[in-house]
């Protein structure tokens, strides 16, 4: 169970402009609604990151490609970052997957797909093969960290802690994994916070809120209609089209631009100034997920790219950063005199 208090330790900054993370969960592919397989290690899609690369460039932006075990240790993989990070053009971090991440001890299921749920001895070796491999194959200490799945666990922070890392962007504000065996965020909220209570360790949670006419009552309304009779009834679809309550994560998976551009908004408003716009590497090759089946839905997808950043830089007046950029600016706060 995880044990991180997401409000004892809120991140103070005097940030004033939205600052926009790009954070790309780097990964191998593979059929989500299949069991978990360790034989799933094909990368391939890395062949057309340089098509959501060349976007970044246009717009300034140095997003952070989140990689795990079989990006970092196969030439597919990792051969595409390798210019991007020499060049000042990305920011690597670590994502992991135990299932296909060394050493493979445990036994391959739903409840061991959550890290956090291994044994503290495993997680630290698993961890610690991946930072390796990354250091080995990009020359540089991974700074960042994004669980695969969301996984936390008790024993995570201080493991990240013990091998470098000094951002997380695990987790997920609002959503419950628990009946999956996985961790619960439903107390969370997108707001960041230092996980240890001091100045070291970050943590930058994923933008998920709520929008509409009850979104002020959001967490409690969704969790009702999304549970019991309420559920079957598809409660969520219904109050969404009313327009009384959306839940929407800030990303172009699933998610149309005038509800990324709606949740930037109202969270702005609530006085958030960190987003992160967030989306898994396989979408880029038409078929590997269920968000990018043809070419055709290829460049809809691209395009909601270009669109939101041309509102969250415009109309919104934002700023491109990055995790550890936007560590340093809670750590010192006097330094971001451009708001």
């Amino acid at each position: 169970m995880l044990t991180l208090s997401p409000t004892r330790f809120c991140a103070q900054s005097n940030i004033k402009a939205p600052h926009l993370l790009v954070v790309i969960d780097t990964e191998e592919e593979f059929d989500w609604s299949q069991p978990f397989s360790r034989d799933n290690t094909s990368v391939r899609a890395m062949r057309s990151i340089a098509k959501v690369q060349a976007i970044f460039d246009s717009y300034g932006i140095v997003p952070t490609y989140v990689i795990d075990y079989p990006v970092a240790s196969q030439p597919d993989g990792y051969l595409p970052l390798q210019e991007l990070c020499h060049d000042g053009k990305a920011l690597v971090g670590a994502h992991l997957h135990p299932w296909v991440n060394p050493p493979f001890t445990e036994m391959v299921n739903g409840r061991n797909s959550f890290h956090g749920n291994l044994p503290v001895d495993l997680e630290r070796a698993k961890l610690q093969t991946l930072t390796d491999c990354i250091q080995e194959r990009l020359g540089y200490q991974p700074k960042v960290f994004k669980a695969g799945r969301y996984g936390l666990g008790p024993h995570t922070p201080q493991l990240l802690k013990e091998q470098g890392y000094e951002v997380d962007l695990s987790v997920c504000p609002y959503m419950n994994y628990s009946n999956e065996e996985g961790p619960d965020f439903s107390i969370y909220s997108p707001w960041p916070f230092w996980i240890d209570g001091g100045k070291e360790f970050l943590e930058l949670p994923l933008t998920v809120g709520y929008t509409g006419y009850l979104k002020a009552w959001g967490n409690p309304i969704h969790r009702f209609i999304d549970s019991g009779l309420m559920k079957t009834l598809h409660g969520p679809g219904l109050f969404s089209r009313l327009g009384l309550l959306n839940k929407v994560w800030l990303s172009p998976e699933g998610y149309e631009i005038w509800e990324q551009m709606e949740l930037v908004r109202t969270l702005y408003h609530a006085g958030l100034r960190v987003f992160s716009f967030a989306f898994h590497s396989p979408s880029v090759e038409p078929g590997c997920t269920p968000y990018v089946r043809s070419n055709a839905e290829l460049e809809q997808f691209l395009d909601k790219f270009r669109k939101f950043f041309d509102f969250f830089f415009g109309e919104m007046g934002g700023v491109a950063s990055t995790p550890i950029e936007i560590k340093r600016h809670f750590v010192n706060p006097q330094e971001l005199s451009h708001g």
